[in-house]
């Protein structure tokens, strides 16, 4: 939400200009994963976690399409960086940001905050000044935007059909979720963790990647949606260790180690570059969406007519794209059909089903922008308007 504020003001290429941050902190999450392997495992290392981190399904395609995951990551790397270089405030600074970003970073924070304090005991009283600022970073824009403190909580509780956080043992789903984000080239670097003399910072990685795996299920048996994307950090933090894992393994066996390493590494990297076509197309669909909504919202007679009708509505996931398009604030756009109002009909990717499905308002006026059809239960001044 701070980016996004200090964004505002490029007005109409704010969007563009957050893709650019979070793409960028994605790619700075894939070299600082290299560079905290290299640190404990050398150049076999680093190049073997900064694959393991671009081949973890479904980091490319969350960085490509704007989510904060990679920001994450990059920022928690930086942390444990500059927590080995005895740079504890930068560490913290780093968390800090973490818990901003994702609240699943509070109590790794707080731990480490706890370790700081204990250490250094004139920062205490900045340390708790973080730690009554995160917090009221979270609640109170909240508050004032929504009128309710925990709306976002509430909100994190409802979950989309088909998350863990629906299944019969919610933390055993999302578990199974995070354990099919695994790539075969971490299962293979971690078994090479036990090798070595100084075994300890490695091991604590995967143990940290572990945790957070283990704390977003937890959360989703506490009602939350536990979806792998969720997980994905945990998931990037063990890739790390476990290229620590391969060099390792590397030096101990090197003949034999080297081939296994590597064709483990193609069997991640073969399927990644196969589903990059898919990726593009659906990024370039997504991108279209964006580009025909303006036309969709002019040949449906204007903000004011769209409005003047009644909420409109349009499929889900394109809430947050609808009030952006209409100026308005996200409640205004509702996702059932019923007359009156306009209706706004897509396609989420271009295998999907157009939604939503525009029964209630059959009759009415319709128009076609690209990738969007307009049904509207209100005559509109672009009623015998058709676009091609």
């Amino acid at each position: 939400m701070l980016v996004c504020v200090a964004l505002a003001p490029a007005g109409e290429w704010a969007p563009e200009a957050w893709v650019i941050v979070a793409r960028t902190a994605a790619l700075a999450g894939v070299g600082l994963a290299a560079l905290v392997a290299v640190r404990l495992g050398g150049a076999v290392g680093g190049v073997a976690a900064a694959v393991a981190v671009i081949v973890t399904p479904g980091y490319v395609a969350l960085a490509a399409a704007g989510t904060s995951e990679g920001l994450l990551l990059a920022l928690g790397l930086g942390a444990i960086l500059a927590w080995r270089s005895e740079r504890p405030r930068l560490a913290l600074g780093l968390l800090a940001a973490c818990a901003l970003v994702r609240v699943e970073a509070w109590p790794f924070a707080a731990v480490a905050a706890v370790v700081h304090a204990r250490r250094t005991p004139g920062d205490r009283t900045a340390l708790m000044a973080a730690a009554l600022v995160v917090p009221a970073c979270w609640f109170v824009p909240e508050w004032l935007g929504s009128g309710e403190p925990l709306r976002s909580g509430v909100r994190a509780r409802i979950p989309n059909p088909g998350q863990p956080a629906l299944a019969e043992v919610p933390a055993l789903a999302s578990l199974a979720g995070a354990s099919a984000l695994v790539p075969l080239l971490v299962v293979v670097g971690t078994a090479g963790l036990a090798l070595g003399r100084d075994r300890r910072p490695a091991a604590g990685l995967a143990l940290l990647g572990l945790a957070w795996t283990t704390l977003v299920a937890a959360m989703s048996q506490a009602g939350f949606s536990g979806e792998a994307r969720y997980a994905l950090p945990g998931v990037a933090i063990l890739g790390v260790a476990a290229g620590v894992g391969a060099a390792r393994l590397v030096a101990w066996r090197p003949r034999v180690a080297l081939p296994v390493i590597v064709l483990a590494a193609v069997a991640g990297m073969v399927p990644w570059a196969v589903s990059l076509p898919d990726l593009a197309r659906r990024l370039d669909h997504q991108a279209r969406l964006i580009a025909d909504l303006d036309r969709a919202v002019t040949l449906a007679g204007g903000r004011a007519a769209v409005l003047r009708c009644g909420r409109p509505a349009v499929g889900p996931l394109r809430g947050p794209l609808m009030a952006y398009a209409l100026r308005v604030p996200k409640r205004v756009v509702r996702f059932e059909t019923a007359p009156p109002g306009v209706v706004f009909v897509s396609r989420l990717t271009p295998r999907a089903p157009a939604l939503p499905v525009t029964a209630a308002t059959r009759g009415g006026d319709l128009v076609r922008a690209g990738t969007w059809r307009v049904r509207s239960s209100c005559p509109t001044p672009s009623r015998d308007i058709r676009l091609p």
